[in-house]
């Protein structure tokens, strides 16, 4: 698996359960939560803290067009909410986490590249060999959703932070398994979860218990949750434990002119082959529905077990 990224806490916990479930070879960074430079440091800092060999390479900095934009609002100015991080030991692999995309996409059979943040290196990539799609095993997505947004009354913020590039994606990769806000709402993660984390006692479980601490918080300042969405961990768990999910496939478009809707994912649930209607191809996978219990058990005993391994 190779995971591209703007941690986030969300994306810290799936880089941990990632790093535990399956043969994590890379992960990349992108402006997304917080701008790069946050994005990057949290990602190494990740790695440090729960000391995995895995490179991190540095990504774009900035959308393909639409102007920068962040969400400190929900994961903190940093973007790993209060947690207080250790100076860091360790650097960056290269700046170039296009290249890296792509040339492991090249080296490594049966590759799982997951997107877990805005698609600008996606793009990205994707302009720099558009046989891309070809080479990889698999590509899931936590982004979108069916029928509601999160940043807006129908974007989910991931899309909506580079639509432009989210719209590229949908139309180049001829399968995507879209994890989004109909799934990711349904997995939350909650104060008990949080203090067996604790009770493990190990730095990994240690510092996802903390990242659960600001998040269920701030889930419940904002959205009046008991527990909080760890959306990217999901998409992460939708790879390791296809069984655990329900989805069907859809064609799936991305709105970019729209006043209300840019950044809208467009999800045609119409019944395929009807006569007069112009349906399109299914591209993607749309995750509707999460055994919530199952999921998170796993993405727990994923973190915990990581201390021991």
């Amino acid at each position: 698996m190779l995971i591209d990224c703007d941690p986030g806490l969300d994306d810290a916990i799936a880089l941990l359960a990632a790093a535990q479930l399956t043969d994590l070879v890379g992960i990349t960074t992108v402006n997304g939560n917080v701008g790069i430079d946050h994005t990057t440091h949290n990602a190494l800092a990740v790695t440090q803290i729960a000391d995995l060999d895995v490179p991190v390479h540095r990504g774009a900095a900035r959308p393909l067009i639409a102007p920068t934009i962040d969400a400190a609002y929900v994961h903190g100015p940093t973007g790993l909410g209060s947690v207080e991080l250790p100076e860091l030991s360790r650097s960056i692999a290269s700046d170039d986490a296009v290249g890296f995309i792509c040339d492991t996409a090249r080296a490594v059979d049966d590759l799982h590249l997951v997107a877990v943040g805005p698609l600008t290196n996606i793009a990205l990539a994707l302009r720099a060999d558009p046989d891309l799609p070809s080479r990889l095993g698999g590509f899931t997505i936590m982004g979108g959703g069916a029928h509601a947004g999160n940043v807006t009354a129908v974007a989910e913020f991931n899309v909506w932070a580079d639509p432009e590039a989210a719209a590229i994606v949908f139309r180049e990769f001829p399968m995507t398994t879209m994890v989004g806000l109909d799934v990711t709402h349904r997995v939350l993660m909650r104060p008990a979860d949080r203090d067996r984390l604790r009770a493990a006692g190990g730095p990994a479980a240690g510092l996802a218990a903390d990242l659960l601490d600001f998040a269920v918080a701030r889930a419940g300042e904002i959205a009046g949750r008991d527990g909080a969405p760890i959306h990217d961990a999901s998409a992460v768990m939708a790879v390791v434990r296809p069984d655990l999910f329900r989805g069907e496939e859809h064609p799936v478009d991305v709105e970019l002119a729209g006043t209300l809707t840019r950044g809208m994912t467009v999800v045609d649930q119409r019944p395929r082959g009807r006569a007069g209607e112009d349906a399109g191809r299914a591209n993607a996978r749309v995750l509707f529905d999460a055994d919530e219990a199952a999921v998170v058990n796993s993405i727990v005993d994923a973190v915990i077990a990581l201390d021991s391994a």
